[in-house]
Formats: structure tokens, sequence, C-alpha cells
């Protein structure tokens, strides 16, 4: 078994793998709140005739991550606050357009030394998802983590699950078993 990661450990390891394909930003103020990583990945997708010149269509698809870290545990207050402040993001960060099909917002909570069981519940139960226009401007989803460091667990929102593998700490632990 691996010994846990400290905090700053484990957000330089994010900031490593965000900067692979996002744009990274450290310590940002977003709506008077401080993540500690904001990171940004805009995809472009089209389809052309004959040249790369001549677009038949054109959409995008924006991912946007969030990351808080506490070095205490953390209780059910504060993931209904970091939950209301992404439902407030949404509000800046997405742009309702014919140009961008998707938004997706990763909400990342990281704790080094883990969540209570109402923290945990209230996440669970977070839910934002939203259309613009019926769809025709796209839409926004929610994705909500909480990075227990300390039990080396994810828990996550509904949404979520869709990337929980990413955060997964038995990913870690294969990797240092195969490089032994």
């Amino acid at each position: 078994m691996m010994p846990p990661l400290s905090l700053s450990e484990y957000l330089d390891l994010l900031k490593q793998r965000y900067q692979l394909n996002y744009n990274v930003e450290i310590n940002k103020l977003i709506q008077d709140v401080n993540v500690d990583i904001f990171a940004l990945l805009v995809i472009e997708h089209y389809r052309n005739v004959i040249s790369k010149k001549i677009q038949i269509d054109r959409y995008e698809e924006r991912e946007v991550i969030l990351v808080k870290g506490y070095e205490s545990m953390v209780e059910g207050g504060e993931v209904n606050d970091f939950s209301r402040f992404l439902t407030s993001a949404a509000q800046e960060l997405v742009i309702p357009s014919l140009d961008i099909m998707s938004h997706l917002i990763d909400g990342i909570i990281v704790s080094a030394q883990g969540f209570s069981q109402e923290a945990i519940s209230a996440a669970q139960k977070y839910k934002y998802s939203r259309t613009f226009f019926l769809g025709i401007k796209g839409w926004c989803d929610i994705r909500l983590l909480l990075v227990d460091l300390k039990n080396s667990t994810v828990f996550c929102n509904a949404k979520g699950k869709e990337i929980v593998q990413v955060y997964s700490f038995t990913q870690r632990q294969e990797v240092v078993k195969n490089n032994k």
C-alpha cells in the first residue's frame, strides 16, 4: 500500500496532468472564491469539403476544471458552499452560443483529512444540468468530485461517475506496481 500523498503533492500532480492538454492557472479568483487550480480545455470540431478552408459546420466543446484543496476534514456546509459556487460560476463561465455545443464544469474538492458523511451525502445529491434555447445553443453539466487523500477514495455526484476513474487511486497503485 502506498503512503497517502500530501495535499500539495496531489495538487502538483493534477497541475502537471492538466498542463498536457489544458490552459492552467493557479490560485485564480472566481466570484470571490480562490480556487487552487483553474483549467480550461476547448476542443474544436468541424467538417470540411474539398479543402480545410471550406467548412460545412463547426462547433466547440469546453471543459472547465475548478480544484479547491483543504488540509482539514471537509464538512457538509463546505461542500454545499462549493456546490453553490459551481452553480453561480456556471453563469459566468458558460457562454450559450450556436458555436459551442457543450460545457462541462468539473468541481473537485481535495481533502488531506477526508470528508464527513454529511459532506459525502451532499456531494452525491448535487445535480446541475441546463440546456440553452432547447439545446440549440448547447448545454452545461456540472460534475462534482470529492478526493479523500487520507483514505485514498473518491466520491462523486451522478454526472461525476463519467470521470471518477481519472482521479481514482487504484490507477496510481497499479502504475507503481508496474514500475517495480
